[in-house]
């Protein structure tokens, strides 16, 4: 194990983890706030709904974000995947030239392919939140065959752009612009995202169905609210707001 500290973060380097997310949790009261967990293989990944995230591959990224703030009670905690939505984008167009979207709530495609999940756990103390590990899987080297292996609608920076990449790089870099403005997103919330997340979002104003559990719904995407909910419209007319489900299409 390799602890690199940072101004703003510091970063923990593993050879090999079952998940950086469950690693992350089983150890928390040994990290500092605004811990980063780095692992080069990881062997359980897994997304939301315990979904697995195929990640054998040391040459993809795969990391947490373990955050311990001292003020729970205004702390963004459901915003967070979204800011972190928000920072990914933003390094695939500024580093990529690529043209990133958000599928709600914060999984991140390229021309309709998803290139990388985003999954936030919480960890709790007497019914109370203490802790949240945010962790994010990015197909950066994952090859063209693998992909098909695999059977799902999935790209990465290497199938792309022709070309492997070097991930501890892609690493910093992420870090670094999420750490930028990260203090100012905890104070401002939402808002402070609010405008450059929407603008990502490709499936506002159009049909989509949502699946929520096992139940999926059709709906008309209206807007995203001031607090990052998906407001929405159903077959009969009526307005309402999605707090938790998948964008099928």
């Amino acid at each position: 194990m390799l602890k690199q500290d940072m101004s703003k973060y510091s970063i923990i380097t593993l050879e090999e983890v079952h998940s950086t997310n469950s690693y992350a949790l089983e150890n928390i009261l040994s990290f500092d706030d605004k811990t980063v967990i780095f692992s080069l293989h990881q062997t359980l990944g897994r997304g939301r709904y315990n979904r697995k995230w195929i990640s054998d591959n040391s040459e993809n990224l795969y990391l947490s974000f373990v955050f311990k703030p001292n003020n729970i009670s205004n702390y963004p905690f459901a915003n967070l995947t979204q800011y972190l939505s928000v920072v990914l984008c933003d390094l695939l167009n500024k580093d990529f030239n690529l043209n990133p979207q958000i599928k709600w709530p914060n999984d991140i495609l390229v021309d309709g392919y998803k290139i990388s999940g985003i999954l936030a756990e919480s960890y709790m103390e007497n019914n109370q939140i203490k802790a949240i590990v945010l962790g994010l899987g990015l197909n950066v080297n994952l090859n063209k065959n693998t992909i098909e292996l695999i059977n799902q609608k999935a790209t990465s920076l290497s199938v792309l752009l022709h070309k492997n990449f070097n991930v501890e790089s892609i690493l910093n870099r992420l870090c670094d612009m999420f750490f930028e403005n990260y203090d100012e997103f905890v104070l401002k919330g939402f808002d402070f995202i609010k405008e450059s997340y929407v603008e990502k979002c490709s499936f506002l104003g159009k049909n989509i169905i949502i699946r929520e559990f096992n139940e999926e719904k059709h709906y008309f995407a209206k807007s995203i609210d001031s607090d990052g909910l998906l407001t929405v419209i159903d077959e009969n007319n009526m307005e309402s707001k999605i707090i938790t489900g998948d964008v099928l299409c």
